[in-house]
């Protein structure tokens, strides 16, 4: 009888933490909510990276897109090594200049976070310099396991002198949220 008594004060317990959370999240403002991640094929519904501070479109300064709303921008294929894989990849993905551009971007930096909270700060300029965000890896959706579902790349086989840890730090992988300032 113990046991049992034991085991319904956990889940009460459970319960009302898990209640609790979630009303603190929906109260917390759009910009610091979670994007969903996606552990498995891409769902086109899914919120896959968020967009705010100095950006003219939508005027109310937040955009969001969806893995398709996003790859509808126009895909590139970019072959290229990282530093952390072996050999070239075959990465499809949107020209950062071109998401900046539908954006309307008015500001100088993006500083990018991660889903796992990491950060970097990212000079606008560099989409002059080939930065793009893979979305597709040999043709698939990146998972979050292969450091998707979106990762900000640099075309290094093309342009040796980006690799470099400057640029590397920069290169976000699992990217959600972008900040323009």
């Amino acid at each position: 009888m113990r046991r049992r008594d034991s085991l319904r004060l956990c889940a009460a317990t459970l319960a009302a933490g898990l209640v609790g959370s979630g009303t603190a999240a929906l109260a917390r403002p759009a910009a610091e909510r979670a994007v969903p991640v996606m552990h498995g094929p891409a769902d086109t519904d899914a919120v896959v990276l968020r967009i705010a501070g100095l950006i003219r479109r939508p005027p109310q300064g937040e955009r969001e897109f969806t893995l398709a709303q996003l790859e509808a921008l126009g895909l590139t294929s970019y072959r290229t090594v990282t530093p952390w894989d072996r050999g070239l990849r075959n990465f499809s993905g949107v020209p950062l200049a071109r998401l900046l551009e539908a954006v309307e971007c008015l500001g100088s930096f993006l500083d990018a976070e991660a889903i796992n909270r990491y950060t970097t700060s990212i000079p606008v300029a560099d989409a002059q310099l080939g930065a793009f965000i893979a979305t597709r890896l040999e043709g698939q959706p990146m998972r979050v396991r292969d450091r998707g579902p979106l990762w900000l790349l640099y075309p290094w086989s093309d342009r040796p002198e980006l690799d470099r840890s400057l640029y590397h730090e920069r290169a976000i992988w699992q990217l959600r949220h972008i900040a323009v300032r």
